[in-house]
């Protein structure tokens, strides 16, 4: 019974010092992410690129409904009292 328990003790043991390693190094690789980023101003032609490829894609997502969802739900929350 005692090896059973030192085996259960030392599997749980590895597990937090594996999972301590792992966010240690996360935070680790984020602060020298942050650290070594150097600031640097964004390329006016990439920022006028973005705005208009964001433009192309909001153009024609207008919603087309009919009104019919819209009833359906609201025939269902008057059923069960629902405001």
């Amino acid at each position: 019974m005692s090896v059973i328990n030192a085996l259960f003790s030392a599997a749980f043991l590895i597990l937090v010092a594996v999972s301590a390693a792992v966010t240690g190094s996360m935070v680790l690789l984020a602060l020298f992410d942050w650290v070594l980023r150097g600031k640097k101003s964004p390329d006016p032609r990439v920022e006028g690129q973005l705005d208009q490829w964001r433009g192309d894609l909001d153009h024609g997502s207008e919603d087309k409904t009919d009104g019919a969802l819209e009833n359906i739900h609201a025939e269902q929350m008057r059923k069960f009292g629902a405001s």
